[in-house]
């Protein structure tokens, strides 16, 4: 008796040591409606509670530990636009082992509880080539009433993950509870000043994250908001492990740099290099390297699947098209065979997650760049409408990981070298026909950097249409009845090899309706000529942090011919001066217009910079004055007035 009561108690502990805590948490038996403030009821939904759990179990059967993941949800629908949102529910299955539990509630305003049919849940197959899903729709939601939602999965085992917190509409109240019990693990909160506390969950050692009142990440103009939600990310080791990130960034840096950093140039790589340079001599590195961009580009296809013959060297040699991974290998031969030093950098577009050097997560690891360090410029493999120069867009301000042909790694943030590299020069001249009639504007404008980058792309990769809406933007955009007299570009081949050779485009156009008549006397929209610009009005608070797509600049001169027999008023609307003071005391944003009288002519002059893509989100107004200075300006009027 005494041996059995003894096996009862062992079997008892040993049940109770390995207990999962999704076993036991539930939601409310029964539940009620919660209240909202006055705001809270104006939007289209609220999250009233948002719960994830991260359960690492490890036990001595298995041989590596479970990993199991519940999610809670309270949504208060309060209008049709929130019931569409939220009535259909998409649990991912991509890495699921099993779907271990599911349910679902709704409560209306009345109290009435409408429960899940599990019959009701469908699989669904690769939904938007996001994967498969469980999908189910929500019985009984009307408006004003909560949505409850609460599932468990057990996920294949990950070492690492990420969850989004934030979304795009309020939650009152989120947890992110993290258990590892005995394992190692680390984890990490981002965009958030609430900090992971230590918790027992039913003798595991655990952490939970509570954050309140989160508001709705919107769009915003100047943002990234899909990379700047409240997020987690998490580390979970194999029993008696102990990573480090730097061992992580090693073994990515050591993998990485074997397949990159070739030991020898193949014969068929030899003779492609022989031909890229072939009739150039006294070559520089970054003509070379240039070189290799231009015949990559004009010879090769980058196929977005996972065939394994497109990261294949010889494969991709013979046959001129590779993976966005394998096409890397290709640009490793030719550079390697020309003598041009080179490092490859590993990042992630701006857009859609911030690069962390200090916590890794593989999800970061998304873009590959090919970094010439004696001339500090970027090749990007996998945009066909870029050449050798700046770094991508999407990437600057973004960290990346460089890894050198020894396989040593750094880190550093991927900047702009060049302040100016995205700038317009235009120049205009204008005159007025046959006693105010029409005006007439004749165009000179140069475009550099990205400015040129996607001029180029367009005039050699758009459909008619899109020819057609560039050329409106070049002539002058938002003039609706202009016509083109002449349209000339120069500088249009998408391969140079010289660093930032502008486009250019020269046109002439006449337009009435810049003209209005007023008696013995005529208003000139001046201001349209510039193109319709950018605007800032917004009244709600700003969320997101400024970013501009990329630092650039705008140097106008535009001369405006005084017909005969007229004088001018209203110019001191043309005077504009707004800017923008840094915390460290430097001007790095500007719109400046202004003017002069030069006999007959009025001789106006803008210039407008943003010396970087960040801005203080403090100083925001600053910013917006700037932005705003411009469509102020577009608005502009001066007026003809006949002499006495």
């Amino acid at each position: 008796m005494i041996k059995k009561i003894a096996l009862i108690a062992i079997l008892l502990t040993t049940t109770t040591g390995i207990a999962q805590h999704y076993k036991t948490y539930d939601w409310q038996k029964k539940p009620k409606l919660h209240k909202l403030s006055s705001d809270e009821k104006e939007a289209s939904s609220v999250a009233i509670f948002k719960k994830v759990i991260v359960e690492y179990h490890a036990d001595e059967v298995a041989s590596e530990p479970r990993l199991y993941e519940t999610k809670h949800t309270i949504i208060r629908v309060n209008d049709d636009n929130g019931i569409a949102q939220h009535n259909t529910v998409y649990i991912p299955m991509y890495d699921v082992k099993q779907l271990i539990s599911v349910k679902a509630r709704t409560i209306s305003p009345s109290g009435k509880v409408v429960l899940l049919n599990e019959e009701n849940i469908k699989d669904v197959s690769n939904v938007e080539e996001y994967g498969d899903f469980k999908i189910f729709a929500i019985e009984g939601a009307e408006i004003n009433s909560e949505i409850e939602v609460l599932y468990t999965v057990e996920r294949a085992f990950e070492i690492y993950g990420s969850e989004t917190i934030q979304a795009n509409y309020k939650i009152k109240e989120a947890q992110f509870l993290f258990i590892t019990g005995k394992l190692m693990s680390n984890v990490k909160a981002y965009r958030t000043i609430e900090t992971f506390e230590p918790v027992n969950i039913e003798g595991n050692k655990a952490q939970l994250l509570t954050i309140k009142d989160i508001p709705a990440m919107v769009e915003e103009e100047y943002a990234t908001p899909k990379a700047n939600n409240i997020a987690v990310v998490y580390q979970c080791f194999l029993p008696d492990q102990n990573i480090t990130q730097n061992m992580f960034w090693t073994n990515v840096s050591n993998n990485v740099g074997r397949q990159f950093f070739p030991e020898e140039v193949v014969a068929q790589a030899k003779e492609d290099a022989d031909k890229i340079v072939e009739g150039y001599t006294d070559l520089s590195t970054y003509k070379k390297a240039a070189l290799v961009d231009i015949f990559v580009k004009s010879n090769y296809t980058v196929v977005k699947n996972n065939n394994q013959e497109l990261s294949d060297l010889n494969y991709i040699l013979t046959n001129r098209s590779a993976s966005d991974y394998g096409i890397m290998k290709v640009y490793a031969q030719y550079l390697t065979a020309l003598d041009v030093e080179f490092e490859i950098v590993i990042t992630a577009n701006r857009f859609l997650t911030k690069f962390d050097p200090e916590f890794f997560v593989p999800g970061m690891l998304r873009d590959f760049l090919i970094y010439i360090p004696s001339e500090r410029k970027y090749i990007a493999p996998d945009r066909f409408e870029a050449r050798i120069g700046e770094a991508p867009f999407n990437i600057l301000g973004n960290y990346g990981l460089f890894i050198s042909s020894d396989f040593k790694h750094y880190f550093s943030k991927i900047i702009q070298e060049d302040p100016d590299y995205s700038k317009i020069r235009r120049d205009m001249n204008i005159s007025f026909k046959n006693d105010f009639e029409s005006v007439t504007i004749e165009q000179d404008q140069d475009y550099f950097g990205h400015w040129a980058e996607t001029s180029r792309a367009v005039l050699n990769l758009s459909t008619e249409q899109g020819l057609i809406e560039y050329k409106d933007y070049l002539t002058g955009s938002g003039i609706e009845d202009k016509a083109i007299i002449s349209y000339e570009t120069f500088n249009t081949d998408m391969n140079q090899l010289e660093y930032n050779v502008p486009f250019q485009v020269k046109t002439t156009i006449s337009s009435e309706v810049l003209l209005e008549d007023a008696g013995d006397s005529y208003i000139f929209q001046i201001g349209m000529v510039i193109g319709t610009q950018s605007e800032l009005y917004q009244e709600t608070e700003r969320i997101n942090p400024i970013e501009m797509i990329y630092p650039n600049r705008y140097n106008y001169e535009i001369i405006v011919n005084i017909p005969e027999g007229y004088t001018v008023e209203g110019l001191e609307s043309l005077v504009i001066d707004k800017r923008y003071i840094a915390s460290n005391g430097k001007e790095t944003a500007k719109f400046e217009s202004n003017y002069k009288l030069d006999d007959d002519k009025i001789i106006i002059t803008i210039e407008e910079f943003y010396k970087t893509h960040e801005f203080d989100l403090n100083k925001y107004e600053e910013f917006r004055e700037v932005i705003n200075a411009a469509s102020d300006f577009n608005k502009a009027a001066i007026l003809f007035k006949a002499a006495d």
